[in-house]
């Protein structure tokens, strides 16, 4: 029961929350470059499209992925140990 757990916890919890962190820390950065655009006045309006959250989901799967590649490495590590 303990290695169902601890697999769980590593290879699908632990990367969907550092996707979400990737997620919003993508879609923060997109945001804060908009609004400086929009108040130096090198644009109109401010507005966010569709394609902003679109790209803000590439965080998501690169911050998974590189953790659960992570968590697949130090598994290896961890085997060759024993």
């Amino acid at each position: 029961m303990r290695a169902k757990k601890t697999f769980y916890s590593s290879f699908v919890l632990q990367p969907i929350l550092h996707g979400v962190v990737g997620f919003f820390v993508f879609f923060s950065i997109l945001l804060l470059t908009k609004l400086l655009a929009f108040w130096l006045g090198t644009q109109s309006h401010f507005s966010i499209e569709t394609e902003d959250v679109i790209l803000s989901f590439v965080g998501f799967i690169l911050l998974g992925l590189i953790r659960m590649f992570d968590n697949f490495k130090s598994k290896e590590v961890e085997q060759l140990k024993n």
